[in-house]
């Protein structure tokens, strides 16, 4: 690295406290963070499409559970699109920003404060005498609004907050019922849809039904499948 570069870097060091914001409550987080729980719940509507005898299978059998589980599965993915749609209109996402930082919250454990490097182009933590100086900054932009401006700002920041809050509730809530329908178990799900299917397809009053290709393979997709399958 030459003395110009270094200098640069050193620069771009003092100045993250100019950028900052608060880890796992930024703008740009949230955003990544609606974005990520769409795409999953996507993932399961698809996966699921209109099959509910296989998602009955994965929830032990409850038809009304997994009857439920559609109705807030849906509403979820529906209230994350209008949320997704409307984190894209905010028209001035730094202010978010200031809000926060300027609230404290950055100094709370699992929520430090990041300042932005020019040079590396990405978040670093900030130390304490930093966030001062960070807190300071954000100050400063928003006293330049007015008082009207800036209670509306403050409005829309708690009402997205609120409302991430909310929406990460509920997907955690339904989490537990997804993972059983994401891929790293489609092969149990899809062993147990196929034997729904076999059974169906068996001829039982044949004299020589053990000995059938069905039952063959059905025997040996059970021979796989663990004992939970069974419950």
């Amino acid at each position: 690295m030459t003395r110009e570069e270094a200098v640069r870097r050193n620069k771009a060091k003092n100045l993250r406290y100019k950028k900052a914001m608060v880890n796992n409550l930024s703008i740009w987080q949230i955003r990544n963070s609606i974005e990520e729980m769409g795409e999953e719940c996507n993932d399961v509507a698809y996966w699921t499409g209109g099959d509910l005898e296989t998602l009955v299978d994965a929830l032990d059998g409850e038809c009304d559970d997994a009857q439920q589980f559609l109705f807030d599965f849906a509403q979820l993915s529906t209230d994350l699109d209008r949320m997704w749609e409307d984190m894209n209109s905010i028209e001035d996402p730094e202010r978010f920003d200031d809000i926060m930082v300027v609230s404290g919250i950055g100094n709370k454990p699992g929520y430090e404060m990041l300042g932005y490097d020019v040079v590396e182009e990405d978040y670093f933590g900030i130390n304490p005498y930093e966030s001062g100086w960070a807190e300071s900054e954000s100050m400063k932009r928003l006293e330049r609004l007015t008082k009207k401006q800036l209670m509306q700002q403050m409005a829309q920041t708690l009402s997205i907050v609120f409302a991430y809050i909310g929406l990460q509730s509920r997907y955690q809530d339904l989490k537990a019922a997804m993972d059983i329908l994401r891929a790293k178990n489609k092969e149990y799900l899809d062993g147990v849809k196929r034997i729904n299917e076999i059974y169906d397809s068996i001829h039982w009053d044949s004299r020589y039904v053990e000995y059938s290709k069905e039952m063959n393979e059905l025997n040996a997709i059970i021979e796989i499948l663990p004992q939970e399958a069974f419950l």
